[in-house]
């Protein structure tokens, strides 16, 4: 199922899906190199902490905060979520997606996560009703009779705690791009209308997400919403293992984990900049 090269956007404004210089993510092309070589970028991506499994600190938190992905991750992080939130006071579950149609190198995880889904944000309701038992049926009635208009949709739900599995109030977000004609709404855009959606401001957070881009996201985060808005963040996320299960297509290979060394890398020094910028750091125990 490996497909060659990298799918970047295009200058007419293509979409993509991940914040990976551009590129999706899954279609990352694996590495020819010595199995021994492999299994060193690996054990060295451990070190870092990108590949195993991370819990919080905390067990009370104002907001727990899930953003959107492709194929299987909403499913999972969902999932990671939940398991997150029990034995954990948590005030309210938001969850958040850019506004994007959907991939052909996402089809196979469509047709098994949210047959006839057309957008990101679908996986993600998808994902809420199987996951967190929500009545999710008002929703996604009202998305197959919209007609999309992907980078530009903009939609905010809100559940009561009696409407779930978790007894707390549920949002679902859709993300608008703020640069539209250029592209998808990215997981600093996301972060930021679910704070300003859920006014998260100067409040606790527990940003849930998965290996292996806990820290680029931790580190974006504390970029988009420690910084400007004072919210203390705690991030948590499953292991690669999770997607090693799935797909070819879904495997976390040491390609993978090398670029999001990369990302996490330009992450952390784009926090620095912006520290440097307000003369203040974040507050965070991630």
């Amino acid at each position: 199922m490996g497909l060659p090269g990298r799918a970047r956007a295009s200058a007419t404004g293509r979409l993509h899906s991940q914040d990976a210089a551009g590129a999706v993510r899954w279609l990352i092309p694996r590495l020819d190199l010595p199995a021994t070589q492999l299994e060193q970028i690996t054990a060295l991506a451990s070190e870092l902490g990108l590949v195993t499994a991370t819990t919080p600190e905390g067990a009370d938190f104002d907001h727990l905060l899930v953003i959107g992905g492709g194929r299987y991750t909403n499913q999972l992080r969902v999932g990671y979520a939940r398991e997150m939130a029990t034995g954990r006071r948590i005030g309210q579950v938001v969850l958040a997606a850019a506004s994007r149609q959907l991939l052909e190198s996402e089809l196979d995880a469509v047709a098994v996560c949210a047959p006839g889904a057309r957008t990101e944000f679908e996986l993600l309701v998808a994902a809420a009703k199987d996951v967190l038992g929500l009545d999710t049926g008002e929703v996604t009635a009202h998305i197959r009779q919209r007609v999309d208009n992907p980078q530009r949709d903009r939609a905010v739900w809100s559940f009561p705690p009696e409407g779930n599995g978790l007894g707390v109030p549920v949002m679902l977000l859709e993300t608008p791009s703020p640069n539209p004609d250029n592209r998808r709404a990215n997981s600093a855009d996301t972060y930021t209308f679910a704070a300003q959606t859920a006014r998260m401001h100067q409040s606790t957070c527990l940003l849930v997400t998965g290996q292996p881009v806990v820290p680029y996201l931790h580190f974006e985060g504390l970029r988009t919403l420690a910084l400007p808005l004072r919210i203390h963040l705690e991030s948590a996320g499953f292991g690669i293992d999770r997607y090693n299960r799935l797909s070819n297509l879904d495997q976390q290979h040491p390609a993978k984990l090398l670029q999001e060394v990369r990302s996490t890398i330009r992450s952390a020094r784009a926090l620095m900049d912006r520290v440097a910028i307000t003369g203040r750091g974040p507050t965070s125990a991630g």
